[in-house]
């Protein structure tokens, strides 16, 4: 809906959501690999991985908001609505990118095993375009900032999932989680 009202040349007003999950993940250890990488090397390194996340994804129903570097980031609950069904779709993609990376090797690296730390949180956010030149598609609001400082607290190999996320994964009863204690996020 979005992209095709910026084709029509359309504003695309802000919107507000009461309660989406949004997935961030990064790549332990990617510093130390991009510094024993030419910038070719590292640039098909992560095209490889993010086609592979990008086919993954297309089995659920998410929302791929950015790639920053070695950073994903995935919503689900927007731009459609989906009830609380956004938590477990996050969940499930999250366990099969976990399986993804488990069986992906970096070209250049063959020996190394990639390692993925992820986390995820729900609340609410505001989604907007902004931009004029390039615009983007962003979401704002703290739960953004939470869920990225899940995964920036998490451990790899590992989905770190929030009070507020876990909530919402009870309802259905098919996960199994388990507690890991207080973290102060900053």
């Amino acid at each position: 809906f979005v992209a095709e009202e910026l084709k029509k040349g359309n504003h695309v007003r802000p919107e507000a959501f009461e309660c989406v999950t949004i997935f961030f993940s990064d790549i332990v250890g990617f510093t130390a690999l991009s510094a024993e990488s030419t910038p070719m090397e590292v640039v098909d390194f992560l095209n490889d991985l993010y086609t592979c996340f990008d086919s993954t994804i297309d089995n659920y129903d998410v929302y791929k908001v950015e790639t920053i570097g070695d950073a994903y980031m995935v919503v689900s609950g927007l731009p459609i609505k989906n009830g609380n069904e956004h938590a477990r779709e996050i969940a499930r993609l999250s366990l099969a990118l976990l399986v993804a990376v488990g069986n992906f090797k970096i070209q250049h690296r063959p020996e190394r095993k990639l390692k993925l730390r992820i986390g995820i949180h729900s609340g609410p956010c505001v989604a907007g375009v902004v931009g004029l030149k390039m615009p983007r598609y962003c979401l704002f609001g703290d739960t953004v900032n939470t869920a990225s400082r899940m995964e920036s607290n998490g451990e790899a190999l590992k989905i770190h999932v929030s009070h507020e996320t876990k909530k919402i994964l009870d309802i259905f009863g098919n996960f199994r989680l388990s507690v890991r204690g207080d973290i102060e996020l900053k």
